[in-house]
Order: structure tokens, then sequence, then C-alpha cells
């Protein structure tokens, strides 16, 4: 058996080689801003995602690397546009690209990047899993639109919360696993379980992104550490913390100021270490988890299934 880390890097450097090749343009400085972004590193979770549930079905090496890649441009594409929205500095440690080349240029970027993952869904996809892909997408950017109208809006629930999460990050994991078990012939039961698969991992994913937010070392996250908070994004820890009869006076007065500071964020995550609302996050990714694992376990048993399972321990305790 191929191991799990063997595997994954070759996979990853397939569709990274891949997707510098396939987005060369005659501008340098395209080339440049998408090499950038690819070199930058990233977990490349949803090509892998798409790769493995195909291998639950007739396994079409010759597309799926396309497809794979077409994912993870998309997936680009859409980080481009968040860090203009939320003038972000940095993302994995470096530099984002309308730092490095202003937001003008970032938003080409992006369109370039989208226009390029459209042409390869568009050359390889079936019809079916095309509009599934375009109907991905108008909810993914729904729920962009959604954070972006609750940002420093201290009376977000748990629920808006779960949907926001869903579409904005959950949906292209489900995509993901849905592409590649559909187009690798996969029906009924099995589809559907691949599908809800990547589902709860995506909203697992989140939530610990949302969690790490507060807790990491900004060395590992590749972000400062409450930069969400910040820019007014309120996320699961923020919303539990509200609910804690003895902090919410406290954090409500914080998040209705002007503007809040780096001292104000990191009082507030020391709030969300020492009082329930960094536990009850955790257990609320754990519910996502085990939802994940439910899904895992009616799937036949093949290598692939060993390697989500991998992916689904990893999830519990990374730290970036």
């Amino acid at each position: 058996m191929v191991t799990t880390e063997s595997k994954f890097k070759a996979l990853i450097d397939q569709v990274d080689e891949f997707i510098i090749e396939y987005a060369n343009s005659r501008q340098e400085l395209i080339n440049v801003a998408v090499t950038d972004l690819v070199k930058a590193g990233g977990k490349r979770l949803r090509p892998i995602l798409m790769i493995l549930a195909s291998e639950f079905g007739d396994d079409q090496s010759e597309k799926k690397i396309k497809i794979a890649s077409g994912l993870e441009l998309l997936h680009m594409a859409t980080l481009v546009h968040d860090d203009i929205i939320d003038e972000a500095s940095t993302r994995r440690g470096e530099l984002t690209t309308q730092n490095k080349f202003g937001k003008d240029v970032a938003v080409f970027v992006g369109d370039f990047l989208l226009t390029k993952a459209y042409n390869l869904f568009l050359e390889h996809l079936s019809r079916k899993a095309a509009l599934k892909f375009n109907q991905t997408v108008k909810l993914i950017c729904e729920g962009e639109v959604d954070q972006y109208e609750s940002k420093f809006d201290p009376d977000l629930t748990i629920n808006g919360y779960l949907r926001r999460i869903r579409r904005k990050t959950a949906l292209l994991f489900a995509f993901s696993t849905y592409v590649g078990a559909y187009e690798s012939g996969i029906r009924n039961t099995t589809l559907s379980n691949l599908y809800n698969l990547g589902l709860e991992m995506g909203m697992a994913f989140q939530i610990r992104d949302d969690i790490l937010d507060f807790v990491g070392e900004k060395r590992k996250v590749g972000k400062a550490v409450g930069q969400d908070l910040l820019a007014g994004i309120y996320t699961l820890p923020i919303v539990y913390l509200l609910e804690s009869k003895e902090s919410n006076k406290q954090v409500k007065e914080i998040l209705t100021k002007e503007s809040i500071t780096e001292d104000d964020a990191i009082l507030i995550s020391e709030l969300v270490k020492n009082t329930g609302a960094l536990a009850k996050s955790q257990q609320l990714e754990e519910r996502f988890l085990d939802r994940a694992k439910y899904h895992l376990a009616q799937l036949p048993g093949n290598e692939a299934k060993q390697h989500l399972n991998y992916i689904l321990g990893y999830q519990v305790s990374r730290e970036k």
C-alpha cells in the first residue's frame, strides 16, 4: 500500500505542475502571481478529496488531475477575491496578491483563475456535474455576501454562522467528493455518502480554522491570530462567548466599538480560551467529524477509504 503522505505529495505535485502549465499567460505579471499562489503552499484538500472519491469507481486517470486542478484554481480565485474584500496583507505566511500587486491587478488575477477553472470544467465535466458546479458557485457567492453583510454584527446566531460556513466553505468540499465520484460512474447511496462526507468534513474544517484564529500560532496558521476578529468577521467562538453570561456585556461593548484594536482582539482571545467558548466550539467540530466518519463507514473498503480516514484523524489535531 502506498503511504498516505507519499500519495498526497504525489497528487499535490501533479496538481501544482498542471496549474502552472495550464494557467500560463502571455502576461508575465499573471504568471508571477499564479506561481506565487502555487508556491505559497496549501493543503490541496479539495483536489485530494476529489481524486480519492474517484477511486471508489472507475478510475479515469487522464482527466481526474485536470478536474482536480480546476477545483484548486477555483479555490485560489476565491482566496484572491477574499483577500481584496478583507484587505488581508498575508495568507499562508506570504504577501497576498492584492498586497503585492494592488487591488486592481488582484481582481484581474482572480478573474483569470476563474476562467481557467471554468474552461477545465466545460471540457471535462458531464452536463449534470457542470450544472451542480454552477449551483455550488452561486451558493458560495451568496455565503460570501452573507459574511460581508454580517461584518461587525454582534447578534450573529449559531444557526446563522452554520448556514454561512455551509455555503462559504463546506459546499466546495462536498462538490469535490461528489464530482470525483460522479465522473467515475458512482451513483445512488455511495454517491450520497461521498457527497455528505465532503460536506460534514468541510463544516469541521471551517470550524477548526475559526478556532485557530484565536489559539493558533502565526507562524503555523500563516496569518495574524485574531485577523478575522479585527476584520469584523465574528465566528463560532465569538458566538459562544456572547452566549456566556459572565463575559457577554464586556464582549458586546468591545464588538460595538467604532473600531476594534489589537489589544481588544488579545483580550477577546483570552476570554475565548478561559471560558467555555473554546470547548463548545471544539465539541461542535467533533460532532461534524463524527457525521463525516459515519458516512465514511458506509463506503466500500479500499485504500482510498483508509486515506480519507487519515484526513479525518488529521483534522482533529491540525494546527494550521
